[in-house]
């Protein structure tokens, strides 16, 4: 007869309740309210934060930012950019701003990175952006060395803004089917063009080195675009890589990597651009197939499930690329 120690059930029962002690267990998302700051262009804003369950209070996490596109919400790229499974499973914080009101031209929830008051630090929807990153900062624990961007269509143009307005504090960010910095609404197909026409290569990096100030620091960036965006043309995300070669003289004509696969429905082609040694500065993951919206994700309003999983692509890329020490 073997007898079962009472001591066993009892210890770890113990060693769990003080594991839950240790931890808290926080909701999957809080729901906060910016208010509108005295610099000019400020507004009150809505976001939510995703808190990657059964988290360590006290440990630093890291943190992205997406931003949706126009005709969506926050609620929308949450759904399906799929970063929520993703945080919960390495453990960071995902934050999903909505633009909630603006001003100007522009359809349904667009984030107005074509407007030269809303892509400058301190002012405008860049800085309000930039401020909500600091309430979260204040709410939570987050890792300030490993705080990243990205954004789909209007919300990738101003995730691309506020890599060069804030280019000190954005470890690295990505663009999906997005356009320069200060390009002109001209650079996309809507009511009023049907031809899309980019601005000089040229006119953007001097804009790009006017935000920047005297010492520029490059943002690494991935570049995520399909050759069939019939919204945003693919030159666009070619002027973008090519911008910021120029301006922080990476060699965009010669890759030093270039991977091939297909997924789903899509080919694509990984290429990486750096600077001498080290790391990747530029990576452009360019597909076949799919059209304008988020790639590889849940299905929804914009996204093409049936490709590759770009957040996986993003989550790696952000990973090597914190800001240096």
């Amino acid at each position: 007869m073997v007898v079962k120690s009472p001591f066993k059930g009892g210890f770890q029962a113990a060693l769990i309740a003080w594991w839950e002690r240790r931890r808290k267990l926080l909701p999957d998302d809080e729901t906060h309210t910016f208010h509108a700051r005295t610099y000019p262009g400020s507004r009150t804003r809505l976001y939510l934060v995703h808190v990657p369950r059964r988290t360590f209070v006290r440990r630093q996490r890291p943190l992205v930012v997406v931003l949706h596109g126009c005709h969506q919400d926050n609620r929308d790229i949450e759904q399906i950019s799929g970063f929520n499974q993703l945080a919960d499973r390495h453990g960071f914080l995902v934050a999903y701003p909505f633009v909630t009101s603006y001003r100007g031209l522009r359809n349904k929830n667009c984030w107005g990175w074509w407007f030269d008051r809303e892509i400058h630090a301190g002012s405008g929807e860049v800085e309000d952006l930039w401020q909500i990153v600091e309430e979260i900062k204040n709410r939570y624990a987050v890792d300030q060395r490993r705080i990243h961007v990205t954004g789909l269509s209007s919300g990738a143009g101003m995730a691309v803004a506020m890599m060069v307005a804030h280019a000190d504090k954005i470890a690295s960010g990505a663009a999906v089917a997005g356009v320069p910095y200060a390009e002109k609404a001209e650079a996309v197909r809507h009511a009023f063009n049907r031809v899309p026409r980019n601005r000089p290569i040229s006119k953007i990096v001097s804009a790009m080195r006017s935000e920047l100030g005297a010492a520029p620091r490059a943002v690494p960036i991935q570049i995520v675009h399909s050759e069939n965006d019939d919204k945003v043309d693919i030159q666009s995300a070619r002027v973008l890589r090519d911008s910021w070669g120029h301006c922080f003289d990476i060699d965009t004509r010669h890759a030093y990597k270039v991977t091939n696969g297909h997924a789903g429905s899509a080919n694509w082609e990984h290429s990486r651009y750096r600077s001498g040694g080290g790391k990747s500065v530029i990576e452009t993951l360019f597909l076949e197939g799919p059209g304008h919206g988020w790639y590889g994700g849940n299905p929804g309003n914009h996204s093409f499930p049936d490709a590759p999983d770009i957040k996986r692509s993003m989550w790696k890329f952000f990973v090597s690329h914190p800001l240096p020490k």
